[in-house]
């Protein structure tokens, strides 16, 4: 309902019109977090997808959207959904809109010590897999008000720019402003299962693993895997890599299996040296460990963010 039609009626108070403006100034936010959402995935029904509605429900409220703003949002047709001038402006500014109103409540929730809400996490696949599901798992069941969403990918998600509260990074950070702390650190170990190692022997030094069949990345890239091993001066064969994968899970289940060796981070492989599934034959060469860390852009952590920082740091890795 709009403002204007209260604004010369004189018998209505100011607080019904405050009420009236809360109202619409909700519903917008919501609408405009919706327009974000379908304009980033294309099409109606994709964001109806995701938030489990119906199609037509997600057209009313940019209908209303639209209605509000009295311009047309998007060019519809039944091949695809454009931006339209109008549109094109607005995403330009409501994703900064978005981002604030949610800096805003987080930091008014902070004043209550139990942690609630939704807290959105970005990490690697395989780090999250090991690591984050299993401090997950606890979290949820000491809190019950406290929700997890958990984005695995290989993008480097940026919390002061994105709808994510916490990114988990490996490395050294440039200085982009965002608050880091650091959980544990990264080394490479050069392993392999007994399985192979009975079958095709132990390489007695780092440079006889050149003889031995490889498991790595499809492309080595520089800092990643064997690329270190060969940085260090150490001749390795393109040829023996003969199982490439870019997940780190799947170079894992490899050598799990007796396929060959394998340079992968400590925290993808300690649990299985420690069981002994695994054996360590090598450190890797530089001997330099880089920081785990997790990112946020909020100088005062909410409590879902703190008790979620706290669990990881106790993990260790």
């Amino acid at each position: 309902m709009r403002l204007s039609a209260f604004a010369d009626n004189r018998p209505f108070s100011l607080n019904i019109l405050a009420h009236y403006a809360k109202m619409d100034f909700a519903r917008y936010a919501a609408h405009l977090e919706l327009f974000v959402e379908v304009a980033d995935r294309g099409s109606f029904s994709a964001a109806a997808r995701k938030r489990g509605v119906a199609v037509s429900s997600i057209v009313r409220r940019i209908d209303a959207l639209e209605a509000d703003l009295q311009a047309k949002l998007f060019v519809r047709s039944t091949r695809a959904l454009t931006l339209t001038d109008a549109g094109m402006k607005l995403l330009g500014r409501a994703q900064d809109v978005i981002n604030r109103l949610v800096d805003a409540r987080s930091e008014i929730s902070a004043f209550d010590e139990r942690p609630t809400g939704v807290l959105r996490v970005s990490c690697l696949p395989t780090f999250g897999r090991l690591h984050v599901i299993p401090v997950v798992a606890k979290l949820l069941e000491t809190w019950p008000n406290l929700g997890i969403e958990l984005e695995l990918t290989e993008r480097l998600s940026d919390p002061a720019t994105e709808r994510c509260d916490v990114a988990i990074r490996v490395g050294d950070q440039v200085d982009s402003g965002l608050i880091a702390t650091r959980i544990g650190s990264q080394r490479w170990m050069i392993c392999a299962a007994p399985s192979y190692l009975d079958h095709y022997g132990r390489p007695a030094t780092i440079e006889a693993v050149a003889d031995h069949r490889r498991i790595g990345k499809a492309r080595e890239l520089p800092d990643i895997g064997w690329s270190r091993v060969t940085s260090a001066g150490v001749e390795l064969t393109d040829s023996a890599r003969i199982f490439r994968c870019d997940e780190f899970e799947a170079q894992r289940q490899a050598a799990l299996s007796g396929i060959g060796l394998a340079m992968l981070p400590n925290w993808v492989v300690a649990s299985d040296i420690a069981g002994e599934r695994l054996t360590m034959l090598f450190d890797e060469p530089t001997r330099e460990a880089s920081p785990i860390l997790i990112l946020r852009a909020l100088p005062d952590a909410p409590p879902k963010m703190r008790v979620f920082i706290d669990a990881m740091r106790d993990m260790q890795v």
